[in-house]
């Protein structure tokens, strides 16, 4: 699938009733992604809402740049990490036929062959896979992608198993949850090789085939809708050996009918008892996860969901037993809908709390030439090299911290109770970082106030280069966050003057006008650096 930079096409939403009833969508969502398609933030957006035997659809936008056709029920989107419920369910129904257990470990599984850097990661065992409880990094350390637009088509079992070998070498695992695709791919690809046929296979055969999920597979049909991002189609991401974590495309028709069975309206045709699926095992911070879901608390009962993304594509699915409904959001393009459709359930995230933080490793560091520093944000205990977003570092064992989205760790060195280095744990290599002093004092930079019609005048893409670009758009509790290609968009507080700064990153956005008073490019200032990026659209 080529790149394309046409405009999305604007199509009056439509609403197709499922079911007779008077049952609507909620207004909220439905106005969401009318919004999200007007403002070409996404190319398309299905909203499916169940209670009781009442069903009712909303689509917004064209299944395809060149078409006029609005997506519709069996219109198929990636639903990346919402395949990983698929992969839970699987490891079930392996349970209950007695090929595997929760606690069966990797050594077991593996038997000979692959040698543990870290002989705790063979004891890591299939439940703390499927509940984000191993320990494992967010992605293995060698995964290196040699096409970014599509990270995950060439990274195959022998990749897999070499991640598996090196993993958290010389460093603690801690058992406190940390969301991870290495450890969800992993069980997937291990229990395809239990079943002997791959993980494809057997989840087709297990799970898919007696669900009736006869719309979700591997491979879109022809009616499927464009992965589309930052105004462009781009390609649809592939998997190999990392399938489980995320390679699942479904439609809202079949998602409905995985909501019926969760909510006892039809015959799972499981082996397994689906009421234990709904057992919270785990904390996970302002939720709790079972087996199989993420859980939210709310007033009118447990809400049971998970999300899902890819590079085109976003996703959101949950049930409320309580109240026998179900909610399905398909997106393609950049908008995030996990947000409002919680909220929409009344979900309001309980207090958390506070974590104890060692105040004595407050400081700035230097690891080899580069200069970083160590801090609190948000109740929690960030590093940040100079240049790079904070990485939360969570206590595992006394003086040693593990970074999650990395596969690393940072070990305290003190001489006499002073604290006077970091120890950086990577690929099993150990690079000191000494202390240079305490924080500098950071000026609390002012913001000013913009309203919206000041803030629409940046709003667009600029060019760094024909292939890393600038995304300005509304949002964040600043009202403008911006992304640079291949990277999360971040809130950007503005200063006065057309400048903006970020705050995860030491960094400025000074935008430029022409004569006529029109923003035409922006300016990056980083690390006494300037890069020129002129506005391509808005």
């Amino acid at each position: 699938m080529t790149s394309s930079s046409l405009a999305a096409p604007l199509l009056a939403a439509v609403s197709l009733v499922v079911a007779s009833s008077a049952l609507a969508v909620p207004e909220p969502l439905a106005e969401l992604a009318d919004r999200a398609v007007r403002d070409q933030q996404a190319l398309s957006v299905v909203v499916a809402y169940r209670q009781g035997d009442a069903t009712e659809l909303h689509a917004a936008g064209t299944r395809a740049v060149d078409s006029d056709r609005a997506p519709d029920v069996d219109t198929a989107y990636a639903i990346g990490s919402i395949t990983k419920p698929f992969t839970h369910l699987l490891l079930a129904e392996q349970v209950d036929a007695g090929r595997v257990a929760y606690d069966t470990t990797l050594a077991e599984l593996l038997d000979g062959q692959v040698e543990f850097a870290n002989p705790e990661v063979g004891r890591i065992t299939l439940e703390q896979l499927a509940t984000h409880t191993s320990g494992l990094a967010r992605m293995p350390a060698n995964f290196q992608p040699a096409d970014p637009q599509d990270p995950y088509v060439d990274f195959g079992s022998d990749a897999l198993l070499q991640a598996v070998a090196a993993t958290r070498e010389g460093q603690p695992l801690g058992r406190s949850y940390a969301y991870s695709n290495f450890g969800a791919g992993l069980l997937g690809w291990l229990l395809g090789a239990r079943a002997g046929t791959g993980y494809e296979q057997a989840l087709t055969d297990t799970v898919l085939v007696p669900l009736g999920l006869e719309a979700t597979g591997f491979v879109p049909g022809d009616n499927h809708a464009q992965a589309w991002s930052q105004g462009e189609v781009v390609p649809a991401w592939r998997f190999d050996a990392l399938a489980g974590a995320g390679a699942l495309w479904s439609t809202a028709g079949d998602l409905l009918r995985l909501a019926d069975v969760l909510l006892g309206d039809r015959d799972p045709s499981l082996d397994h008892s689906t009421a234990a699926d709904f057992e919270p095992v785990a904390a996970a911070g302002e939720f709790e996860v079972t087996r199989v879901w993420h859980v939210a608390a709310t007033a009118q009962g447990p809400l049971y969901w998970h999300n899902g993304g890819t590079a085109g594509h976003r996703s959101f699915f949950a049930v409320r037993p309580a109240t026998d409904e179900a909610l399905v959001i398909l997106v393609a393009g950049d908008l995030q809908p996990t947000g409002p459709a919680l909220s929409m359930f009344g979900f309001d995230p309980p207090a958390v709390e506070p974590v104890e933080i060692d105040e004595s490793v407050f400081g700035q560091y230097r690891l080899e030439s580069v200069p970083g520093r160590v801090f609190e944000r948000d109740g929690v205990l960030v590093a940040q090299l100079s240049g790079q977003a904070p990485v939360v570092m969570v206590p595992v064992t006394e003086d040693v911290y593990r970074l999650d989205v990395i596969d690393a760790s940072l070990r305290v060195v003190r001489e006499d109770d002073a604290v006077v280095a970091l120890e950086l744990i990577q690929n099993g290599a150990v690079q000191r970082a000494e202390r240079l002093g305490d924080l500098a004092p950071e000026a609390e930079r002012e913001t000013v106030e913009l309203a919206g019609e000041a803030l629409d005048a940046y709003l667009g893409r600029y060019a760094l280069t024909p292939q890393v670009k600038f995304t300005v758009r509304r949002g964040g509790e600043s009202g403008l966050e911006v992304q640079l290609s291949g990277q999360p968009f971040f809130p950007v507080y503005p200063s006065g003057d057309d400048v903006f700064f970020y705050k995860v990153v030491e960094a400025e956005l000074h935008f430029e006008r022409d004569e006529d008073g029109d923003v035409v490019a922006v300016v990056l200032h980083q690390g006494g650096l300037e890069q020129r990026a002129a506005r391509v659209d808005s």
